[in-house]
């Protein structure tokens, strides 16, 4: 059943709304069969565009160019009081609700993010700070903002650009050039950051202005008719193409959806969806049933307040640890539909008809002072650091311990600033080096902490996500810097710092196994590849990663000796966040881990540990009789937790391990490759899987 056209409602791009939340919210809640929702959003810019497009258009025959800031005034203030309302009230909400329960840290970030989200620019501040696909994002609770702030960045140049094109030549053929050459630009721009800046190709403006042009030039070719526009083919083809391009775009979007998944976005294959909106738009049907029933057209109407809810509801699973269970998944969708339901009803219209009776310098102090009556709190929440004096002292002493690790010196990004040598105390000679990933960052200050007095400082070779395997490739990216990297520690180590001992540090189960906390990423298709990326984690896969982290490491320890770390025990659960949310209301959280499931979880790499050292005699440090001296491995000890997230280490935690640190250097040094004369693979001076220290 459809609708009825008796305005120049378009019930379609309701519709393709609809589409597009429903792909989004699906894909956020991690809905099986909607691994590539996150190209909602990109329809969504498509629509943007052709209605901003269109409505300026008309503007600009109707003689707006004569008068340019008198419509660009309008203009703004429309979108204002379209975007601000629900946004503002979604976010003081989430300020109210975060002085309850978030940790100083946790709110002052989200009081610092409200302001990016409310002034359009917090996809700038977040392709800064984070990425969108990444782990850390399920904490960002405005993270979805950065569409907003795009969409608004493109409002602010779209009228300029087309009003100056106008008053050149005032004709839709050079307001079609002009937007054309700007979509072929940006387009170029979108390929080359997709290959060399993922993260800019996904947050920043240039690169997706193209989507919303595209939308803008289907508004141009078609002049934004509400029917299908009568220019096309005569009668005994108008019922049949516009049904064929709707089909067509839909289907377009939904091989997106099911068939791109976990990858770098957007890049070429982002036309996809895009090409898919705009054959949906183009062809104007206001009778189809995918598009203009009433299901279709309630939850398209809604489309942008339950966009707005719903990432605070997906980051709520996460903090509850919820994630994973239908009922709480199922109980969230309710929630959005409810939110978005109540916010369209209250906000969105409720504001709307008071707003409209305003004068337009009265409606741009109201909506001002509003944004300031949200913006000047969060301002002052920030600026007291979240207010930790609101919270209990252990409960704030527990979320505190999510910053209790070693801040990355930002001199120190190896391959960042030219040809760097590492890092270490200036002046001081070079005792030990330690290499490897995050896991080797978060234990340098017990490194050097187990130095013996006046023997010189640490060296640091590490590159967060990056495992010590040469030629490592990502799926998810196409940047080469972690093979560079490895290839940089390899040709440092052949010349610098000769016999200066290494210790290598990698969290290697993960790039072998997969992550074992809640993560987006793809359970099944290893994230790590060689000669190309694989489906599974086949045999070979396991062999492969395994024998260049072997190789890579004997190479290091042909003319030195090498120490490597056995896997740290790893929580799979946000042991600062987990346990003071429980003291929060009250009550204890137990979080180990047995032997036998640390086991289980690290088999491949211990193995590959015990061939490393039987190949090149590469000292194996257990941390095991220290993180879990009965048995089982305890995330908090005492008032203090021993993670400052789900497997890293924090400060204290690693200092746990300085004894076994310092009897590296208590070892008598041997040659490079192979045990210490004497000692056979099994002696108790390497002990072979016995784990020397």
């Amino acid at each position: 059943m459809g609708k009825v056209v008796h305005s120049s409602f378009r019930y379609d791009i309701n519709g393709l709304r609809a589409w597009a939340v429903l792909a989004v919210i699906f894909f956020h809640f991690g809905l099986p069969g909607w691994a590539g929702g996150y190209v909602g959003v990109d329809v969504f810019f498509v629509i943007s565009g052709y209605l901003m497009t269109g409505i300026i258009a008309r503007a600009l025959d109707d003689g707006a160019a004569a008068r340019p800031a008198r419509f660009m005034g309008a203009f703004f203030l429309a979108r204002a009081k379209r975007i601000w309302p629900a946004l503002l009230a979604m976010c003081a909400l989430l300020l109210v609700a975060g002085w309850f329960v978030m940790s100083a840290r946790e709110l002052a970030t989200l009081a610092d993010q409200t302001a990016s989200a409310l002034l359009f620019y917090s996809n700038v501040k977040f392709w800064r700070e984070t990425g969108y696909f990444a782990a850390s994002a399920h904490g960002i609770w405005l993270l979805h903002t950065w569409s907003l702030s795009v969409e608004w960045q493109f409002y602010m140049l779209l009228p300029v650009a087309m009003v100056a094109a106008w008053r050149i030549r005032a004709s839709r053929r050079t307001l079609i050039a002009v937007l054309a050459t700007g979509a072929l630009l940006s387009l170029g721009m979108c390929l080359y950051a997709a290959r060399h800046s993922p993260g800019s190709a996904f947050f920043l403006l240039p690169c997706r202005a193209w989507e919303m042009i595209a939308g803008g030039l289907a508004a141009l070719a078609v002049r934004q008719a509400p029917a299908w526009p009568a220019a096309w083919p005569s009668p005994p083809f108008r019922p049949t193409l516009p049904r064929l391009l709707e089909l067509s775009g839909l289907g377009l979007i939904v091989l997106s959806i099911l068939g791109f998944g976990h990858t770098a976005w957007p890049d070429w294959r982002a036309a996809v969806p895009v090409l898919g909106a705009v054959l949906v738009l183009v062809a104007a049907r206001q009778d189809s049933v995918l598009t203009c029933s009433a299901p279709m057209q309630w939850i398209g109407t809604r489309s942008y307040s339950m966009y707005l809810w719903h990432w605070p509801l997906a980051v709520g699973l996460y903090y509850l640890e919820a994630r994973n269970s239908p009922a709480a998944i199922g109980c969230a969708l309710l929630l959005t539909a409810l939110l978005g339901h109540l916010s369209y009803q209250w906000i969105e219209t409720g504001l709307r008809r008071p707003v409209e009776r305003l004068s337009a310098a009265a409606a741009s102090l109201a909506m001002a002072c509003a944004c300031l009556a949200v913006i000047l709190p969060a301002r002052i929440i920030s600026s007291e650091h979240g207010f930790a004096q609101r919270l209990p002292a252990a409960v704030d002493a527990m979320f505190q311990a999510a910053g209790d690790r070693l801040e990355a010196d930002p001199r120190c990004q190896i391959l960042a600033n030219g040809h760097d040598r590492g890092c270490g105390a200036a002046g001081l000679p070079v005792a030990v080096i330690v290499v490897g990933d995050s896991h080797a960052g978060a234990l340098f200050d017990a490194v050097e902490r187990a130095l013996p007095a006046n023997a010189g400082a640490a060296m640091r070779w590490t590159m967060e996500g990056c495992p010590l395997m040469r030629g490592v490739r990502f799926a998810a990216s196409a940047s080469t810097d972690c093979a560079r990297f490895n290839d940089w520690i390899l040709n440092q180590a052949a010349k610098a710092y000769p016999g200066v001992p290494i210790v290598i540090v990698n969290r290697t189960s993960y790039y072998l196994e997969g992550a074992n906390e809640d993560s987006d990423e793809d359970p099944v298709a290893p994230a790590i590849y060689f000669d190309q990326p694989r489906s599974s984690r086949s045999d070979d896969h396991y062999r492969q990663a395994a024998q260049r982290h072997v190789e890579t490491a004997c190479a290091l320890a042909r003319d030195r000796r090498v120490f490597m770390l056995r896997p740290i025990p790893e929580m799979g659960i946000d042991v600062p966040s987990a346990s003071a949310r429980a003291l929060l209301f009250g009550a204890r959280r137990d979080i180990s881990l047995s032997v036998a499931d640390y086991q289980r979880r690290h088999a491949r790499t211990l193995a590959a540990q015990d061939q490393a050292h039987a190949r090149c005699g590469i000292v194996l440090l257990d941390p095991l009789p220290y993180l879990c001296p009965d048995g089982r491995c305890d995330a908090v000890r005492g008032q203090h937790a021993m993670y400052f997230d789900d497997d890293h280490l924090s400060l204290h935690g690693a200092r746990t391990l300085t004894p076994m640190l310092a009897a590296m250097f208590a070892t008598p040094p041997g040659p490079g490759p192979g045990p210490s004369p004497g000692a056979s693979p099994r002696s108790p001076a390497l002990s072979g899987a016995a784990r020397t220290f």
